[in-house]
């Protein structure tokens, strides 16, 4: 679907879904006889400079394989430009921009830590909350539409079905900073493209797992949210693997999931569409019942029992788990199974057949468990 502008700012292209949309939206541009224009902003890091890690973006064991039919070394050289920037620091856009060109900011990076001490909640004021708000002023002169990649737990703790419309609710019951400081990004963001007669959109995905629509099937770059717990027990297994352990867990819990080839392709194609608040996520949950001792016999692990409140009486490895994994867990293994409205999503993608991630759990797990967790991309 070809946008009004086919020129775009892109935050998080090494990271899971912001890699992928850039993948679709190399795909829009060759199929628009090869006109508009990405600006990718990637930090470099002291063993990677930025454009080092851009072109790991397209290693044959990441890219999807639809890419082989585009253009690639033209697309690079004429079409895409790598900018090294830190969002969180001030920065003078004028300079990275033609000055008579306007943007479309689709702003993806963000920090995913989901937990609740001092640390984390710093983390992610700083990251998913300053950083956006900076970034949004710095480019703010030259954009005509901002895409906030938020996530569908924004919502915070609700029962129920979910609307699609989370800025005309309230809530003050969130389970961590990350959601909390996303809430409150997405109302700021609103009010200041508003302000300045920006067009502004909202998409939020739910939780991301590997690809399921493109070849090669579920693959993703980096193993984060529900991968984290059978990397706990991979990692685990050497040194207590012998120890039983008890999992806090309400086994009326699930999780939702979406492929993120599938959550890409979404996002790309509302991008010129008067959409301004999009959930981006599976019809419905998986339950954690089945999910969580999917990942642990994948690993290996055998001795495990759900329960309903922390022991007090905790072994080595409880002590170990409680410590790391479970606080960024905790909290969603315990919400009772809820579902999202996505009328919007299904009209969007009414041609293709959303994918069965609970059909496809157990080989999305074994890909992850094969590679022992280990991130393709820094």
């Amino acid at each position: 679907m070809k946008s009004k502008s086919s020129h775009y700012i892109l935050t998080g292209s090494t990271g899971i879904l912001g890699s992928h949309i850039l993948y679709e939206l190399l795909k829009e541009i060759h199929d628009q006889q090869y006109e508009g224009s990405v600006l990718v902003l990637i930090r470099s890091r002291k063993e990677k400079n930025s454009f080092q890690r851009f072109m790991e973006l397209f290693q044959e064991n990441v890219a999807p394989s639809f890419l082989s039919e585009l253009d690639l070394p033209r697309l690079i050289a004429n079409h895409i430009r790598v900018i090294d920037i830190d969002i969180r620091n001030t920065f003078e856009a004028t300079q990275l921009l033609r000055k008579e060109q306007r943007y479309h900011l689709i702003h993806c990076a963000a920090s995913v830590n989901l937990g609740s001490n001092a640390g984390s909640e710093d983390e992610i004021r700083h990251v998913n909350y300053l950083g956006s708000i900076n970034l949004v002023h710095g480019f703010l002169k030259q954009l005509h539409k901002i895409t906030y990649i938020s996530t569908a737990f924004s919502t915070g703790h609700r029962n129920g079905v979910i609307s699609e419309n989370y800025l005309q609710q309230s809530s003050t019951d969130y389970r961590n900073p990350y959601e909390a400081y996303k809430a409150k990004t997405e109302w700021e963001i609103k009010q200041i493209a508003e302000a300045h007669g920006i067009a502004w959109q909202v998409v939020r995905p739910s939780i991301i797992c590997g690809r399921l629509m493109d070849h090669p099937h579920h693959v993703i770059p980096k193993f984060l949210v529900f991968y984290l717990f059978g990397a706990f027990f991979l990692k685990a297994k050497a040194a207590y693997g012998h120890m039983p352990i008890r999992i806090l867990m309400n086994q009326h819990s699930g999780l939702n999931i979406i492929p993120v080839d599938y959550a890409a392709k979404a996002i790309t194609r509302a991008l010129a569409l008067p959409i301004q608040e999009l959930t981006v996520a599976n019809k419905a949950c998986i339950p954690n019942i089945y999910t969580v001792p999917t990942m642990l016999e994948q690993v290996g692990w055998k001795q495990y029992e759900f329960v309903d409140q922390v022991p007090g009486d905790l072994n080595a490895l409880e002590k170990l788990y409680y410590r790391t994994v479970g606080p960024q867990l905790n909290e969603y293994l315990q919400t009772p199974a809820y579902e999202f409205d996505v009328t919007t999503l299904l009209k969007l993608m009414e041609d293709l057949e959303e994918p069965d991630v609970k059909a496809s759990y157990m080989e999305l797990v074994n890909y992850a468990v094969e590679r022992e967790f280990m991130h393709v991309l820094a």
